[in-house]
């Protein structure tokens, strides 16, 4: 495929959602040492909508790019005024729950980013072929980010049209049970959300509008589902469904921190929904009291995680509540506390 340039359409449109954002926002003054992780949680109250912030600032080449002086769109993601584009498919806005602030909220991107751990991986729609269409330095488009072209192998003759929105996904390693050693599939984890700006009989041009990790070729490619609210449950469970943790979304990772996504080894079949939420346990120890009397100390929960999304028998979840230094490891063992009605 040939190397392709922006052209005055895709240029209107970023222009529209540019115009349209600044005309419902604030701005913000970047001042040294700001990320958009804490202007998130600055402006939202939940570092989740950084993606939006960057999203809004399509000058902005990458969330390392903040340059003290600049001034930021901070958009107004909880009016229905701000929108990218009048083309756009994505649904405005931030998943919330009501009630106490202490309960999880959650970003529509981290809800469609979750992947999964499967034995059936889904069928792939198409397939990254190049990256970073832009740049003709072959050493500079190994990798793409946001705002970069890429090259997939579908087009006209596949039914593609443009502005139609698709995931990006790769495939990790087997995932095996931490206590059986039983093979519990892949680890699909979403790279990234791509939107087609230009279509060929056999392949097409996309924009890489969000990036979770560095897309690569050979990605491949799902329909784009919009992610619905998860409400988020505040039954006290009476079952005893405790969990294993299998995985994490990031491959890099050996520990899980707040706000990191893992995968555990429950699923709708054993009655799970999104929104049940999970808990990881500081189990007391017996000890002698001062009176010669052996006591039971009582268990302390110590991370808090709520159910994203769910496969026949396995779940994604997030770690939203996190209060210890030994952090969550593959093989440790959850329990599930409150549940869905």
């Amino acid at each position: 495929m040939k190397r392709y340039a922006l052209t005055l359409g895709v240029l209107a449109v970023l222009a529209v959602g540019t115009l349209s954002t600044a005309n419902a926002a604030r701005t913000h003054i970047i001042r040294y040492g700001d990320t958009l992780w804490d202007l998130s949680i600055q402006y939202y109250s939940t570092p989740f909508n950084w993606e939006d912030i960057m999203r809004a600032n399509p000058s902005l080449e990458g969330v390392e790019y903040l340059r003290p002086g600049e001034e930021l769109i901070i958009p107004d993601i909880y009016g229905e005024t701000v929108q990218l584009s009048q083309a756009s498919e994505y649904p405005s806005g931030v998943y919330t729950t009501s009630g106490s602030s202490s309960r999880p909220m959650l970003s529509r991107l981290v809800l469609e980013t979750t992947g999964m751990v499967t034995d059936t991986p889904p069928q792939p729609s198409g397939y990254v072929i190049d990256t970073d269409l832009e740049e003709e330095d072959p050493f500079d488009d190994i990798h793409s980010y946001p705002g970069d072209l890429l090259a997939i192998d579908i087009g006209q003759s596949d039914g593609v049209q443009q502005d139609m929105v698709f995931r990006l996904c790769k495939t990790g390693g087997p995932v095996y049970h931490p206590e059986t050693g039983a093979d519990l599939g892949e680890v699909i984890r979403v790279s990234g959300v791509c939107r087609v700006v230009d279509v060929d009989p056999n392949s097409s041009v996309a924009l890489l509008e969000h990036a979770y990790l560095p897309v690569t070729y050979g990605d491949f490619l799902l329909p784009y589902d919009a992610a619905e609210p998860v409400p988020v449950a505040t039954a006290q469970t009476v079952e005893n469904l405790d969990a294993y943790v299998i995985a994490f979304r990031d491959p890099q990772s050996e520990r899980a921190y707040s706000f990191d996504v893992l995968y555990i080894d429950r699923g709708s079949l054993q009655g799970l929904q999104p929104g049940d939420i999970y808990a990881m346990f500081r189990y007391g120890d017996q000890v002698l009291s001062p009176d010669s009397r052996t006591l039971q100390e009582p268990d302390v929960p110590v991370a808090e995680m709520i159910v994203l999304d769910t496969t026949d028998d396995t779940a994604a979840m997030l770690v939203f509540s996190i209060s210890t230094s030994d952090l969550i490891r593959i093989g440790d063992r959850i329990e599930l506390v409150r549940e869905q009605l």
